[in-house]
């Protein structure tokens, strides 16, 4: 098994009086949090515009939340630049014939902000614990069949069926290890009714229970999170303190950047990145993203009307000028066949020249709707990777309209609508996909009976061919195989399913030229850990 080897160095916190030894611009009165205060603590800032709704990991289930849970908690693996999951307190891994038991053995000293020793009952609790709460994440969780803990620093996942991503999954904050004695202290439990009988989400939302690098400090939703050192930390940590800024407006970040209030800027798209260029003091690094917009057709009549029909639905992936697509969203955007980004086994893209409107209209006619229709068009108020929704939403409506479709577009908060999404109350909507984890089978999510699938109404699972290549991605070790699979689904999802899979997005990170270590990692986001300030 591979292993992560790191060189830990100690940090000696040097020249106290001297101001700005974070990301440019701090003042000296320590009144500034742009990197760095006063009495020579060095604090890294992000300015972000995150959808975040909970702190408590094994309820999360946005875009940025592993961003923070990483911080905050410790995963016996993690993944960074590649999909290729790192030990991080597994010491060993061993997998037994069947593909289906897998034993770890993890760290030993390890210990928890409280001072609680992290054992082997911890990791069992945490993932019991998400199984049985039956949040957003449990999906990842419910092909564990049982775990035993033979000693304090041995685990046994014994699995109900295979799974070829396993590792991979638990990187993701489902698996993420709390303190189970503290969380229980707090209203949390594993048991089979934690679902209705847990109530540590909200403890968790103001304080951390983890062993990860960094303590939750304080978080204010929608305006800032900041983070302190662990000094109990096993590892190593660059910095004492991290601030996350809510920053919904991009020019506002831009701004903060120029004049060091911020250390790192994450909603930097490629349409404003320009402002950027040649500016003293910042880099500008580009990254091919995972993150995917897409529109979710309501299979439901009772809720969809006219866009439940087949018919309708590929009329609207035909449409769509894909090629206009790409020029707005920018160099290295992608567009995915339908739900494999590129990057993962087997993926599939769509031609340019995608969109047929002969053939969309012809589709409209054979649906009973040669006159069109009006339906609501729900469009966050909301960007991703740079890119508004409301642009992207627009750029939709023009097309649509081009074969009778009059999308009347309704705007709110990202909360809002992910919640009614979430909840399947959508007729028509935009949305966007980042995976959980780097592997294809976090995208099973969009098929019939799933996760997305259910917040479309998409539960007929009949497709017996369907169901057979699904299994087959899920449990086959050989990576070629699973790539035919791949490949196959993608060719039957083409045409029969609720979804028009619009662009994968390109991800622009700037950050202050002080820094140290800055990477964009797609489970991750920032690892905090990898930055230093000079």
């Amino acid at each position: 098994m591979k292993k992560r080897k790191m060189l830990w160095s100690v940090i000696c916190l040097v020249m106290l009086t001297l101001a700005g030894c974070g990301g440019g611009g701090g003042s000296t009165d320590g009144s500034n949090d742009g990197g760095g205060s006063g009495d020579g603590d060095k604090t890294l800032v992000v300015g972000m515009a995150s959808d975040l709704k909970t702190l408590d990991p094994h309820h999360g289930y946005e875009v940025y939340g592993n961003m923070v849970y990483y911080a905050m908690y410790d995963y016996l693996y993690r993944t960074y630049e590649s999909s290729t999951p790192e030990p991080s307190l597994a010491e060993s891994h061993e997998l037994d014939d069947s593909q289906k038991v897998h034993t770890f053995k993890i760290k030993e000293g390890v210990k928890f902000s409280s001072g609680n020793e992290l054992t082997s009952k911890d990791v069992k609790f945490s993932v019991m614990r998400t199984k049985n709460l039956k949040s957003n994440t449990t999906h990842h969780t419910e092909n564990v069949e049982s775990i035993e803990t033979p000693d304090d620093y041995t685990v046994k996942f014994t699995l109900k069926e295979p799974d070829a991503a396993f590792l991979v999954k638990l990187a993701n904050n489902s698996f993420a290890i709390v303190d189970s004695e503290v969380v229980k202290e707090h209203g949390g439990t594993d048991a089979e009714d934690a679902s209705s009988k847990d109530t540590a989400e909200k403890w968790l939302n103001s304080n951390s229970a983890g062993s990860g690098a960094y303590v939750l400090d304080k978080w204010k939703q929608n305006e800032e999170l900041s983070l302190v050192k662990n000094d109990d930390y096993w590892g190593e940590v660059k910095n004492d303190k991290v601030i996350c800024k809510e920053i919904p407006d991009v020019n506002t970040q831009i701004q903060m950047l120029k004049q060091g209030d911020i250390d790192i800027a994450l909603g930097i798209g490629v349409d404003n990145v320009s402002q950027l260029k040649d500016q003293e003091g910042v880099k500008i690094k580009n990254y091919v993203g995972s993150t995917t917009t897409f529109l979710l057709m309501n299979q439901d009549e009772e809720i969809g009307g006219p866009m439940a029909n087949p018919k309708v639905q590929e009329a609207v992936r035909k449409a769509i000028n894909y090629e206009e697509l790409l020029e707005i969203s920018g160099d290295q955007a992608v567009l995915p066949l339908d739900i494999v980004p590129k990057g993962f086994v087997g993926a599939l893209e769509k031609e340019k020249d995608y969109q047929d409107l002969d053939e969309a209209k012809k589709l409209m006619e054979e649906a009973g709707y040669k006159d069109g229709f009006d339906i609501k068009f729900t469009v966050a108020n909301f960007d991703t990777e740079g890119m508004s929704w409301t642009t992207l939403g627009q750029k939709i409506k023009d097309d649509l309209e081009k074969i009778g479709i009059n999308a009347k577009i309704e705007t709110s908060e990202i909360g809002v609508v992910i919640d009614s999404y979430r909840e399947g109350k959508e007729a028509f909507l935009m949305m966007h996909w980042h995976p959980d984890y780097m592997d294809i089978n976090n995208q099973l999510v969009f098929l019939p009976g799933d996760t997305v699938g259910e917040r479309a109404k998409w539960t007929d699972t009949s497709n017996t061919k369907m169901e057979e290549l699904k299994k087959t991605i899920q449990t086959e070790a050989d990576e070629e195989k699973r790539s035919a699979a791949s490949e196959e689904l993608q060719k039957l999802l083409a045409n029969e399913m609720p979804y028009a899979f619009l662009v994968q997005h390109p991800k622009v990170l700037a950050y202050r030229d002080n820094l140290k270590g800055v990477n964009y990692y797609e489970v991750q986001k920032i690892n905090f850990q990898d930055v230093s300030i000079n």
